[in-house]
């Protein structure tokens, strides 16, 4: 007796709900023949037309085991490259816009030690410093040291993309004279540091 009470109840909540449901549904009559329903979705992602883009940058860079000099005399500088591609690239008209892309040390401030770093694992009051530059081989000059540039708040400049598929292949240099007369037994270890990437849109000047 008890469950069939239960059964009732049940039946009866079911009922009620259904009933919601079709009260609250659009009807159709012979006095009232046309309605509307409204259809409803959604999109995550990017206005379309807004620009879309990935740039792809290293995951590591890694001077591999760095020794001391025999002298200072002489400059001995251990280089090597990194790269930056626009992998992916959707509305943008290169006409009046470009993604830039900026780079700096994990700790540079504007004004105040802008420089790259990389610092001990064990003791990062030990740290060195490293050149990053916009080009490699013969093309490295002055002008492609990035450090010679105006650092900002984004870090110093490094490229502007516009077509999907160009790349940037640059050059970090560690110059090993830094290392001479210091002591081994203190300085060995493994370093590391960070370099951070910004990129942006902005328009051409």
């Amino acid at each position: 007796m008890k469950t069939r009470k239960i059964l009732s109840i049940a039946l009866a909540a079911i009922m009620a709900a259904a009933s919601v449901v079709s009260v609250s549904a659009a009807q159709l009559t012979e006095t009232d023949p046309s309605g509307q329903t409204e259809v409803k979705a959604r999109i995550d992602g990017a206005v379309p037309g807004d620009v879309s883009y990935i740039i792809t940058i290293p995951d590591m860079v890694d001077f591999g085991t760095l020794a001391i000099p025999e002298n200072d005399t002489d400059t001995h500088d251990k280089d090597v490259t990194y790269d930056v591609t626009l992998t992916k690239l959707e509305s943008l008209d290169p006409t009046e816009k470009v993604i830039n892309v900026y780079v700096k040390d994990q700790n540079a401030k504007v004004g105040d030690n802008e420089q790259f770093y990389i610092a001990n694992k064990s003791n990062a009051d030990i740290k060195f410093s490293y050149d990053v530059y916009s080009a490699t081989g013969e093309s490295i000059n002055l002008s492609t040291n990035l450090n010679n540039r105006n650092m900002t708040t984004n870090g110093f400049f490094l490229t502007g993309f516009s077509e999907q598929g160009q790349s940037l292949t640059g050059t970090l240099r560690f110059n090993l004279n830094q290392l001479y007369g210091q002591s081994l037994a203190e300085i060995a270890g493994e370093y590391s540091g960070y370099m951070v990437f910004f990129s942006a849109i902005e328009n051409i000047q």
